[in-house]
C-alpha cells in the first residue's frame, strides 16, 4: 500500500520485512538469509530514491508556481524587497496547502481502513 507523509508530502510504500531465517512477514519464503538482507536494503533504497524524487517535484511545483506569481521582469539584478516578500508569502501558502491536501488523504486513508476492518469482522 502507498501513503503520503502528512507534513512533507513524501511517498511511501508498505515494505515486505524478512527475519533472518528469509521467512517474509507476508507469507512463507524460500529465500536464502543474505538476499532477503539484500533484499530490504535494495527495497529501502528505492523507497528513499521515490521519497527524494516526490520532494524535488514538489519544490520545483513550487518554485514555478511562486516564480510565475511574483517575478514580473526577470533580470540578472537581485530580487527587489517586494519580489522577496512575495516568494516568501508564496511558498508558505503553498507549504500549507500542501499539508492539508496530506492531511485529508492520510483522514480518507484512516478511515477506508477503518471501514475495510468493520466490514472484516
Amino acid at each position: 500500500s502507498s501513503g503520503i507523509n502528512a507534513e512533507y508530502g513524501e511517498a511511501t510504500m508498505q515494505m515486505e520485512n524478512f527475519d533472518a531465517f528469509g521467512k517474509s512477514d507476508q507469507g512463507s519464503s524460500s529465500m536464502h538469509p543474505s538476499d532477503a538482507v539484500k533484499m530490504q536494503e535494495a527495497m529501502r533504497q528505492i523507497q528513499m530514491a521515490l521519497a527524494m524524487e516526490s520532494q524535488m517535484d514538489i519544490i520545483k511545483a513550487m518554485n514555478e508556481k511562486c516564480f510565475e506569481r511574483c517575478i514580473y521582469k526577470p533580470s540578472n539584478s537581485a530580487l527587489g524587497g517586494s519580489e522577496r516578500q512575495c516568494i516568501a508569502k508564496c511558498m508558505d501558502r503553498f507549504q500549507d496547502g500542501l499539508k492539508v491536501v496530506n492531511q485529508t488523504i492520510m483522514q480518507r486513508s484512516r478511515t477506508e481502513a477503518e471501514a475495510m476492518q468493520n466490514s472484516a469482522e
